[in-house]
């Protein structure tokens, strides 16, 4: 395919500079922050974002997709560009965040309407459909070309990147297959830059390349006729025009996803939500809800300036934890981290309903203990039944309940979620909506600790990836309350119904009711692939693995006779974003960043908010400023400012 942003012409084989794998959030800001550093030279360097999908907007953002999905995050919280917030040594404020660049169009227009339209009566506190922030970096991409002048030339290829390979000096033995005649000069024997292979077959020769590919594809599902199953994937991949009206649909999941293909099957599909509940269109199917909790998430908590009381998991225990040899999640960190989340909402119940416990100041006392014993027991005596934090039962809402018919069911979970919306949407921030607060807060901590390096293999697949991340997505990273309140009208309306968690060894059985049963004509898995480089399945990442390019990350073992576990990502060098080979060095201009290296770094789906020194900025920045030294001594000038060796600094809050 030919950049669909040039006329077709005979392809340019010189070598470039540059090759940014994937024109989304993160492509676009390795591209900002290398014209944020780049200083002239005897030529302008030369850089090609590679995406199969529209430039800027990429795969998840695209600006085709239907407007029924919205972000799940709020107008304010979102940027592309980094602020004077952000800690850097190169410049910020290079752009406007997602709320100014809406401000900006509500006054003199945008050729996209919905975004147009969107803009006109935005708030900061809104959820804008995904293709208006697509929009968003669309422009922002543009903005970036432009401010790049006569220092950096950015063209874009719309194609995937099906291989990297290795090239060496010309005339070294060792020089990968291909066109090795455009390959970059280099000392001999030496790798002289990197062959890019597209899936048009075209093939281009770079000194340095950013993988910024987001998330990995799923491997390809075995096919199956009965029930028709969609495994999951992107909202807007799945062939939902292939489920019939009427037809009984078994929704597997409750997180964003679902309630992104619930939008689809029923907006999407002519229904309307006004203000007496859900008018059905006719052409929803019937869809039956379950999941591993047998609920959906919890409504995201909107409480803009709202922070909650930390005590334990200080900065300085931080630092002291990340400094020891090994670190154990569950024994060493969540003892620490659960006291602040007791500290929250305890906070709460004080400020909310000090008439309902015996004696405040009790309270107080307990919460001023260390964890262990005596804190428990303080904290049962001081708080009584209906007031007390009970973790266990907010992860399992459904823990140890079971119901004789699925109206019982029904009418709980409708009781679920009217308490759910309000506790999200109050102003007071009732305990619920505290925790789900402290839980968000406590991130940046968190990466610290388990990006540590000291974390075992065996504790971040038991405690991170079995545990604390699907807890702490659970109940504080769910959907928008409007969805939340959408989902109990499709209830009322008898559009959708719950199972609750399924039997195990069953695909349709309810766990909660006895009885209850349902024979899908459809199966949607409502997820997103987990990151694992070390599947079966198409993608460039994977082919690094395979080419014998790159390693699986793995983490320490938790003794002396277990074995290094992988996490699942692709390994870097953590301080600058380095391809490691499968002997442990690094490529000297291979870099990666985002979602593949979740284990290396943690949470790495979320974006860059305004205000916080986004971590996010902080690794494209450190890679941009690597990339530029990498290619400087070839390229007639072109440096970057000096960056002292430091770690990637954390965010304060996202």
């Amino acid at each position: 395919m030919n950049d669909s942003a040039v006329p077709a012409q005979a392809p340019d084989r010189r070598p470039v500079d540059a090759v940014v794998v994937g024109a989304g959030p993160r492509g676009v800001s390795v591209l900002e922050r290398l014209v944020a550093r780049a200083v002239p030279g005897d030529r302008p360097l030369r850089a090609v974002l590679v995406d199969p999908y529209p430039p800027g907007a990429g795969r998840v953002w695209r600006r085709d997709q239907p407007p029924q999905l919205l972000m799940n995050t709020m107008v304010a919280d979102n940027t592309v560009f980094p602020d004077g917030s952000v800690r850097l040594d190169a410049p910020v404020d290079t752009g406007p965040t997602f709320s100014e660049w809406l401000r900006a169009i509500a006054g003199k227009g945008h050729p996209d309407s919905t975004a147009a339209e969107f803009a006109a009566r935005a708030h900061d506190r809104d959820y804008a459909p995904r293709r208006v922030y697509g929009a968003y970096l669309s422009d922002a991409l543009e903005r970036i070309r432009a401010a790049a002048g006569d220092r950096i030339r950015i063209a874009v290829r719309t194609a995937a990147v099906v291989r990297v390979t290795p090239l060496a000096a010309p005339g070294d033995a060792s020089t990968a297959p291909g066109d090795a005649s455009a390959a970059p000069a280099g000392a001999s024997g030496a790798p002289a830059g990197y062959q890019v292979v597209l899936d048009d077959g075209d093939r281009l020769a770079a000194r340095a390349v950013v993988l910024a590919t987001g998330h990995l594809d799923a491997p390809a599902a075995p096919p199956r006729r009965e029930p028709l199953h969609l495994p999951g994937g992107h909202p807007t991949d799945y062939a939902l025009d292939t489920i019939a009206p009427g037809a009984r649909v078994l929704l597997r999941g409750g997180g964003l996803n679902a309630f992104d293909v619930l939008a689809l099957l029923t907006l999407g599909r002519g229904g309307r939500f006004g203000e007496h509940g859900y008018t059905p269109s006719g052409r929803e199917p019937r869809i039956w809800i379950t999941s591993r909790r047998g609920v959906p998430f919890h409504a995201r908590v909107d409480a803009p300036g709202v922070t909650a009381p930390v005590a334990f998991l200080t900065p300085e225990r931080v630092a002291a934890l990340a400094a020891r040899d090994r670190l154990d999640f569950r024994a060493d960190v969540l003892p620490w981290l659960l006291a602040d989340l007791e500290l929250a909402w305890y906070d709460r119940v004080l400020e909310l309903h000090p008439g309902h416990l015996p004696d405040p100041g009790a309270l107080r006392r307990a919460l001023a203990e260390p964890p262990g014993p005596d804190r428990e027991a303080a904290l049962r005596t001081a708080a009584p039944a209906a007031l007390r934090l009970d973790l266990e039962a907010v992860a399992e809402p459904l823990r140890g309940r079971s119901f004789a018919r699925p109206a019982e069911l029904d009418a709980w979970w409708a009781r679920h979620l009217d308490a759910d919306v309000a506790a999200a949407t109050d102003p007071r921030v009732p305990p619920a909506a505290a925790l789900a607060v402290a839980i968000r807060q406590a991130r940046p901590a968190l990466r610290r600790l388990i990006t540590a390096g000291n974390l075992s293999g065996a504790s971040y697949r038991r405690d991170v990836l079995g545990w604390f991340n699907g807890f702490a997505n659970f109940v504080s990273g769910g959907p928008p309350a409007l969805r939340v309140r959408q989902l109990r009208a499709l209830l009322d309306a008898g559009v959708v119904r719950l199972l609750g968690p399924a039997r195990p060894g069953t695909l349709g059985e309810s766990a909660v009711v006895a009885g209850l049963s349902v024979r899908p004509d459809a199966v949607i898995d409502a997820w997103l692939p987990g990151t694992d480089v070390t599947t079966d399945g198409p993608g460039v990442v994977r082919r690094l693995l395979a080419d014998g390019v790159a390693r699986p990350h793995r983490l320490p073992p938790a003794g002396p006779d277990a074995e290094p576990l992988p996490t699942g990502a692709l390994d870097v060098r953590p301080a600058d974003g380095r391809v490691r080979r499968p002997d442990g060095t690094a490529h000297r201009a291979l870099f990666a960043v985002g979602v593949p290296l979740e284990g290396v770094r943690w949470t790495t789906a979320i974006g860059a908010r305004p205000g916080t020194n986004a971590d996010f900025f902080h690794e494209t920045d450190r890679v941009a400023a690597e990339l530029l030294r990498a290619v400087a001594p070839s390229q007639g000038g072109h440096t970057a400012a000096p960056v002292p060796r430091r770690p990637l600094t954390e965010e304060r809050q996202q």
